[in-house]
């Protein structure tokens, strides 16, 4: 592709006498022109500023894989409290556990996957009120 420059490049129009009629709507300032303060410079970007950018930047599976992973321990924390009422035993470590997992909840922007999420949660939200409960602290 070839371009071509067929018009030359000329002036937007000439000045303009400062009493010439103004737009309606439109008066100029009697006081004259306000002063301008100096523009500070811009900072360059750094190379630490760009490495700290790409890497706030995180891939699209990660946040999924994260809270899979969230999930799958809520459920093991979930199935160690089972174990531990079914033998008598109302162990408060996992109460701590309970709240650590409930702590790290995002959207992954899949909706079934935050669907099952949101229902771990609420599961995990009820036995934490059920164990307080048990325990005494409700």
């Amino acid at each position: 592709m070839k371009i071509e420059n067929s018009r030359g490049v000329g002036a937007a129009g000439g000045p303009r006498k400062a009493g010439a009629a103004a737009a309606p709507g439109f008066a100029p300032s009697v006081d004259g022109p306000a002063k301008s303060t100096a523009a500070t410079g811009v900072a360059a970007v750094t190379p630490l500023d760009a490495i700290l950018a790409l890497q706030s930047e995180e891939p699209p599976g990660q946040r999924r894989r994260r809270q899979t992973s969230r999930g799958r321990a809520a459920l093991d924390v979930l199935e160690r409290l089972e174990r531990a009422l079914v033998l008598g035993h109302a162990p408060s470590s996992l109460r701590a556990e309970l709240d650590q997992v409930q702590r790290g909840a995002e959207a992954t922007g899949e909706a079934d996957l935050d669907e099952v999420l949101r229902e771990i949660d609420i599961r995990v939200a009820v036995e934490a009120a059920k164990l307080d409960r048990l325990l005494g602290r409700a």
